[in-house]
């Protein structure tokens, strides 16, 4: 009997990993764990710009650990275009990068974790 399992379960490995192929890329994908959601940037609108400008130049973590006010968010993004050589956003992005680190990153949120 150990023989047999020692000869099927490679099999049955391969099968499994195979058939993880025949399902949808979405289902695929939400068996992963959302890496950005645990680091605290939950999906929201504005998430895909902060990870693409924000994450450009350095890590998300950083700026989780800020948790600024919205004022300070907008001073911080023009700081980064003005000093930093950031590439200005069009209005749109950056009002949607501006209103997802005030909701996500803003001092309340950092406030309501360290009670928990």
């Amino acid at each position: 009997m150990r023989n047999a399992f020692r000869i099927l379960a490679p099999a049955v490995c391969v099968l499994a990993v195979g058939l993880l192929d025949l399902l949808p890329a979405d289902s695929q994908a939400r068996a992963e764990p959302d890496e950005l959601a645990q680091l605290g940037l939950p999906p929201d609108a504005g998430r895909d710009e902060v990870e693409a400008y924000c994450g450009a130049c350095h890590s998300l973590k950083l700026v989780v650990q800020q948790g600024l006010s919205r004022a300070d968010w907008e001073e911080v993004l023009v700081w980064m275009i003005e000093e930093q050589e950031m590439e200005p956003l069009e209005p749109v992005e950056h009002e949607l990068v501006i209103d997802y680190l005030a909701k996500h990153v803003s001092v309340e949120v950092m406030r309501q974790k360290r009670k928990r």
